[in-house]
């Protein structure tokens, strides 16, 4: 091959090349669209296919090595088993929807820090409510006008209300806590009712009061329970009407119990002939248990009657017109110190066992039976005039223990110096409760 042959065959190579690059150029485009086309959808492809069925079966738990977990947020936080409300904006249905909603044994937790919670429970299962406030006196739940706080349905089995205020300012005829043949307890619980029905109603089922306060301006009573059992414990019950009316089967237990009525309606019709305790036992197996207790300022203080055992110890009763009248089977009064205008302790029916009680202020009687009463009395200590009552009707009552006091005469005995206040509604605000941290 000659030098002239070779350039030729290397200028022809180039123009070639020249002409594959110029054509190259003018299809590099299209050839780059697609296969970036392709390689996009294939990669699409690959990262929805393994996850489509997210789309359709919210069963599908993993995709990618990733859970997918559905978040019911029923609260503003939280879940069917534990949630937080925020009652600052939290609006009524809202409230509510959340408490129907809760699983048995679920809790829900009110926070009020600006303003309350306004709202009409509605509860079917067992669940647990605890509350929260800024303010002592900014209640975390208050029921609209003319509604319940709380209504308990017989599903819901045990409610829990711990360290809640709770108010019903225009209750009506609702009582602010309706519970039917359920177990509810109120822990550090304070309720405020305004309403002429009484702010707590239990029908059937348990009341638990421990550390907790009824305040109620009603027209009726402060507690009512019918066709259950009452365990309280360290508890207040106020009240311008009467204070707690009970029919109780089982066992029941009072212990460190005050009751008192408000000085709103004092002087008023209204507010005359009031009862602090009327407990009604409706089985002969049937105790109740009632020691360090407070009664005050009630025309009638205690009222026991039915078919049970009853036991009144160490307690005051103090400002009543009849202090204690029983109609059990069988009552012990003992230990107490009892101030009343006219009977200390009238046995109207059953036997009475009364001793060491120490009683003044009396006009008529310290201790009276009628004919259907026995009593069995021991080292019982009356503030006494020097003149026998002889015009009395005492019953079966030892004539040497016969005494009576003079309305001016005062008592002998220590009465604790905190016994002599009466509050007002407004004013009665027995519990401080701190938020919690």
């Amino acid at each position: 091959m000659t030098m002239t042959t070779a350039i030729t065959r290397l200028v022809t190579v180039i123009a070639a090349a020249f002409a594959l690059a110029a054509a190259g150029f003018a299809t590099a485009p299209a050839v780059a669209q697609s296969a970036y086309t392709g390689y996009n959808a294939a990669r699409t492809e690959g990262l929805t296919r393994p996850c489509f069925g997210v789309l359709l079966d919210y069963q599908l738990k993993t995709c990618h090595g990733k859970v997918y977990k559905p978040k019911p947020r029923y609260g503003y936080y939280g879940s069917t088993w534990n949630a937080t409300i925020n009652c600052d904006t939290a609006r009524q249905a809202y409230v509510e929807e959340t408490v129907r909603r809760l699983r048995p044994g679920g809790v829900v937790k009110l926070i009020a820090r600006n303003r309350s919670c306004v709202a009409s429970l509605l509860i079917n299962n067992r669940i647990t409510i605890i509350g929260e406030s800024s303010d002592p006196r900014l209640p975390v739940l208050v029921a609209p006008d003319g509604e319940s706080c709380l209504r308990i349905n017989p599903a819901a089995d045990r409610v829990v209300l711990k360290n809640m205020m709770i108010e019903s300012r225009r209750g009506g005829q609702s009582a602010c806590i309706y519970a039917s043949n359920a177990e509810v307890t109120l822990q550090n619980t304070t309720v405020r009712y305004e309403g002429d029905s009484a702010a707590l109603h239990i029908a059937g089922g348990r009341l638990n009061l421990i550390s907790s306060f009824v305040v109620a301006k009603t027209r009726t009573v402060a507690v009512a329970v019918n066709s259950a059992q009452l365990f309280a414990e360290q508890t207040g019950i106020t009240s311008t009407s009467g204070g707690l009316y009970a029919v109780l089967n089982g066992d029941s237990q009072m212990q460190g119990v005050t009751v008192q009525q408000l000085a709103d309606w004092r002087g008023f019709e209204r507010g005359e002939g009031a009862v602090g305790i009327e407990i009604k036992l409706d089985s002969g197996d049937s105790i109740l248990n009632m020691d360090d207790m407070r009664v005050e300022f009630f025309a009638e203080a205690v009222q026991l009657s039915g078919a049970g055992e009853a036991l009144l110890s160490r307690s005051l009763i103090d400002y009543s017109t009849h202090g204690i009248t029983s109609a059990l089977n069988r009552v012990r009064i003992i230990d107490n110190k009892i101030l009343s205008e006219e009977i200390a302790i009238n046995i109207d029916s059953g036997t009475g066992f009364i001793g060491t009680n120490q009683i003044a202020r009396v006009h008529t009687a310290g201790i009276l039976a009628s004919s259907r009463g026995e009593i069995r009395a021991v080292d019982n200590q009356i503030d006494a005039s020097p003149d026998a009552c002889p015009n009395l009707k005492w019953g079966n009552l030892d004539p040497a223990q016969r005494t009576c006091t003079p309305w001016y005469k005062g008592s002998e005995f220590d009465i604790p110096s905190d016994a002599t206040k009466q509050y007002m509604f407004s004013e009665y605000w027995p519990r401080l409760l701190v938020a919690s941290k």
